[in-house]
């Protein structure tokens, strides 16, 4: 009994001994954050690669709910390819965690994290060989997407922004970390396609937070435009009319 028992302790102690899986160094990992691609991976020419970035996930657990929406996207737009991006600290349902903070999920679209976040699609450009970046984010995915699209012109041609709080000093008075898009607006390129959509039903982020944006946006001369949409906060409820709208999307600017 106290062979097995000697035995058993010794296998517990060289499984906790064991290295966590780094995401420094993998294949799967573009600037420290995991991705996850879908579709073509020799990308011609006038090819077109969607990001998809996720929500604070602030109940919890894995944070790659957009698998299917990149899944849907590369069957519907023949020769397009796609990346789920796993934002800094969060992890997907394999438990692959990308590097750095989530800020415990909460004001986190801080100028590290855009800068993070901008770096890391740059570089899955680069490597799938795109030509063109659009990007598709949720919550608090879409309020770092439209910070990215501001903070580097030209390297995103259009996003469409799900669910967006992209006013963040009206949606949460006491976040003073996190970067504003509405506040940001002035860097955003007049030719970058920007569609924004939320469900009328949205009580965690109001619609009338993305469409303050979009007409701030307008006023300044740059192309955007808001579509209110059946809905909730819940992607799920809005994932038809956002892979839609970034169909559409895809379609411009080819």
């Amino acid at each position: 009994m106290k062979s097995f028992v000697a035995a058993l302790f010794a296998v517990l102690l060289a499984c906790s001994a064991a290295p966590a899986w780094a995401c420094t160094g993998s294949e799967d990992c573009a600037n420290g954050l995991v991705f996850i691609p879908y579709g073509s991976t020799s990308p011609g020419p006038s090819s077109v690669m969607a990001v998809f970035l996720h929500g604070d996930v602030s109940g919890g657990g894995s944070a790659d709910y957009m698998l299917s929406s990149a899944q849907r996207f590369v069957a519907d737009v023949p020769g397009a390819s796609a990346v789920v991006l796993i934002r800094p600290g969060y992890f997907d349902r394999h438990s692959r965690v990308s590097e750095g903070s989530d800020c415990g999920r909460r004001d986190c679209y801080t100028q590290d994290v855009v800068g993070t976040v901008t770096e890391a699609i740059a570089q899955v450009k680069e490597r799938f060989g795109a030509r063109t970046v659009i990007g598709l984010g949720h919550s608090g995915g879409a309020a770092i997407l439209a910070n990215v699209i501001a903070l580097r012109p030209g390297l995103i041609g259009g996003a469409v922004l799900v669910s967006c709080p992209c006013d963040i000093r009206r949606w949460r008075p006491q976040w003073q970390r996190s970067l504003s898009p509405i506040d940001l607006i002035g860097s955003v390129r007049p030719a970058t396609r920007l569609v924004a959509i939320t469900g009328r039903d949205d009580e965690t982020a109001s619609p009338q937070l993305a469409e303050r944006y979009v007409e701030a946006l307008k006023a300044a001369g740059k192309n955007a435009i808001f579509i209110p949409t059946q809905g909730t906060h819940d992607y799920r409820s809005v994932r038809d009319a956002a892979l839609l709208a970034l169909r559409d999307l895809a379609t411009a600017v080819k």
